[in-house]
């Protein structure tokens, strides 16, 4: 089972945007001297835990919803593989008809013609 963070980091290299850690929030507030619920931070003033524990449940639910995603785009190509390959089938199953047809037709012709008889020179 993948850890958070290594959805998170899944998440960031399939390009998906994903919430900033609490902790890294929490920075850029003391480094700006932001006043406890101020818009520069949402999850401001809200105890560490749940903080994290809402983040946490943000990745996984953009997480859930990218494998959904590719789940879908991956039984999208088998069908489309699938289709293409029926209709290969067919086309070349309709290239060889007319083929075997014309051959056991010329086999038919020759064996309905008489022999031709050799005559002999005497």
């Amino acid at each position: 089972m993948l850890t958070t963070d290594q959805k998170e980091t899944i998440l960031r290299g399939a390009g998906v945007a994903t919430p900033a850690f609490p902790g890294v929030l929490w920075r850029q507030q003391r480094q700006r001297n932001a006043a406890p619920g101020s818009r520069t931070n949402p999850q401001a003033g809200m105890d560490p835990g749940t903080a994290a524990k809402q983040w946490a449940d943000a990745i996984n639910t953009l997480f859930v919803a990218y494998s959904a995603a590719r789940a879908a785009q991956s039984l999208r190509k088998a069908e489309e593989a699938r289709q293409l390959g029926v209709l290969r089938q067919l086309q070349c199953q309709g290239r060889a008809d007319p083929e075997t047809r014309n051959a056991a037709a010329s086999g038919a012709r020759k064996a309905r013609r008489p022999r031709r008889t050799s005559h002999a020179m005497g």
